[in-house]
């Protein structure tokens, strides 16, 4: 697996939609997501990185506010996500670290953490 300070389990990969949010009904889900959209290779490619409190509630604000963010431009758009309870600093590292991978289009600016963690972004 690693040598990881932290070792998350990711979810599967889910299409963007508002049928596919409604789904998520189990609760607030705390945790980070990156959003991936799918490209003329077929491949699908983080765009958006984020943290949480309640995953359902930011999925469906993107999903309602379309108009004014990055799905305004169409596509075929996935998230996935992992549960992280270990606080808000702990969620902000592993954002920062995610954004240092995979450099995503549409995030302003990069995350701020003083915590330097080591996570399986797989």
């Amino acid at each position: 697996m690693g040598n990881y300070d932290i070792n998350i389990e990711w979810s599967r990969l889910f299409p963007l939609t508002e049928e596919e949010t409604k789904k998520f009904n189990q609760g607030m889900i705390e945790g980070v997501y990156r959003i991936s959209r799918k490209e003329s290779d077929g491949k699908f490619y983080v765009i958006f990185v984020g943290n949480t409190m309640d995953l359902k509630q930011d999925l469906e604000k993107l999903i309602l506010e379309k108009d004014t963010n990055f799905l305004k431009q169409g596509g075929e758009f996935s998230f996935r996500y992992a549960k992280v309870t270990e606080g808000e600093e702990t969620r902000r590292a592993i954002e920062k670290q995610m954004y240092k991978k995979y450099a995503p289009e549409y995030n302003s600016k990069e995350p701020i953490s003083s915590l330097d963690i080591k996570v399986n972004l797989n």
